[in-house]
């Protein structure tokens, strides 16, 4: 028996074919109830990126991959985007900002009595593929009352980390895929109750590592920073009785605070305000516009677009962007990605969101 599943995406959004198959293929899953896919929908390894899905009485380490625990943290860093110094964020980065954000990470770690095992020494690193942090201003304030109520204002600095529990949940994966497969795991199972214990691990891991890779950047740019949100998109939450949802770039908007639908490097992010009862859409939206072409697709096509790589350092939004990697300069261009407005437009017609604001970027780093 299949369960209920609904794709919430309007006539206007493309939606890969294959990204739907593979949405189709996880609902006959045995004990999977409901199915939710959204407008940033796309095709993953064997599973869709976009989607949220229901199970009772078991769970799937498939549908969250190896990135467990990967999301978003915002924090307010009381700066006007007037007064914010990029020059002295890029002398800082330098010419290998990986090691120099890890080198500033490493020594707030020194001053902290509380730390996350870190047995192979990620703490401070961003990670590669849709990983970045980002610099934003506050663009529009669409809902002023929440935003004041979050300390938001028009001008304002923002920063965004978007990064996930690097090799610790590839190393939970493949040691679970080794046995089981895309198989599911009963929760009452001594695998299962293991599986759990280690992905809650990795969700405290990611979040602190946001939070500390956040801290490096406020030290380097002599920001002041406070947390607004920190929103997980890829993970296994418990909900009622015997059933856990499953969320595949998919952020989790049980609590009914806000979270960040993320944009390209080029265009504009939104913070949104869940709406509606959240049944229907199993209290998951969006978390960002979602990959249009695949990462060699992207390679071939803004090789062929662009005559000079220094091209990609600067985006039509007016934003910079740190990234001494080739390959993932062109694969993490801005025209892999769909139109994140549209996604918003989405999330609005099936009164999922409100926006509250719009977020422009400033500069865009990834090590």
């Amino acid at each position: 028996m299949i369960g209920k599943s609904k794709i919430f995406c309007g006539q206007k959004t493309w939606l890969e074919g294959p990204a739907v198959e593979q949405f189709k293929r996880v609902m006959t899953f045995p004990g999977i109830v409901q199915g939710a896919a959204f407008p940033d929908l796309h095709p993953g390894r064997g599973v869709p990126v976009g989607a949220a899905f229901l199970a009772e009485n078991i769970i799937y380490p498939a549908l969250i991959g190896n990135d467990i625990g990967c999301g978003m943290t915002l924090f307010a860093t009381k700066v006007n985007e007037r007064k914010f110094k990029k020059d002295k964020l890029f002398r800082r980065l330098g010419s290998d900002p990986e090691k120099a954000l890890k080198a500033a990470a490493g020594r707030i770690l020194e001053a902290m009595t509380q730390t996350v095992d870190d047995p192979e020494n990620m703490l401070g690193t961003l990670g590669h593929g849709n990983h970045f942090a980002e610099f934003l201003a506050v663009d529009k304030v669409i809902d002023r009352e929440k935003c004041e109520a979050l300390n938001i204002n028009k001008n304002d600095v923002l920063l965004l980390i978007h990064a996930g529990s690097r090799c610790y949940g590839e190393m939970l994966w493949r040691a679970v895929a080794a046995i089981h497969g895309d198989k599911g795991l009963a929760v009452d199972s001594p695998d299962g109750e293991s599986y759990l214990k280690d992905h809650a691990a990795l969700i405290e891991w990611a979040s602190f590592n946001r939070r500390l890779i956040g801290s490096a950047l406020g030290e380097m740019t002599a920001c002041e920073l406070t947390e607004i949100l920190n929103a997980t998109h890829n993970s296994i939450t418990p909900f009622g009785k015997n059933c856990f949802i499953h969320r595949k770039g998919a952020s989790n908007v049980e609590s009914g605070t806000p979270v960040i639908v993320a944009g390209s490097r080029g265009t504009c992010s939104y913070l949104v305000s869940p709406c509606g009862d959240g049944e229907e859409n199993i209290y998951s939206v969006a978390h960002g516009a979602g990959r249009k072409w695949n990462r060699q697709s992207t390679r071939d096509r803004v090789r062929a677009k662009y005559d000079d790589i220094q091209q990609l350092l600067k985006t039509k939004a007016g934003s910079a962007v740190i990234c001494p990697d080739k390959d993932l300069l062109y694969e993490e261009a801005p025209e892999a990605y769909k139109d994140v407005s549209t996604v918003i437009a989405d999330l609005q017609s099936f009164n999922l969101a409100n926006v509250l604001a719009e977020l422009r970027p400033l500069v865009n780093i990834k090590p």
